[in-house]
């Protein structure tokens, strides 16, 4: 509560404690943004190679041009 902040920080010294606490605060969320960076990125390849995988296993999953050619001239008969 700021009532709380207010009582912490009006005192002598108080000014420094809270340069001290805010630099703290700064570092932690810097950490957290540097881990969840990270973290996006790490998912973010990982959802790239999925997608590189599906993609794979799709084309190899059609049928390639000889064998459709192979296939018409079946079918046509000759």
């Amino acid at each position: 509560m700021p009532s709380d902040l207010f009582k912490k920080y009006d005192c002598e010294g108080g000014f420094h404690m809270l340069e001290f606490d805010l630099a703290i605060a700064a570092e932690i969320s810097e950490r957290i943004t540097e881990q969840h960076e990270e973290a996006t990125k790490k998912h973010s390849s990982s959802k790239a190679n999925k997608a590189v995988a599906r993609r794979n296993q799709k084309r190899e999953q059609r049928i390639s041009s000889k064998e459709m050619g192979n296939i018409m001239n079946e079918w046509v008969g000759e």
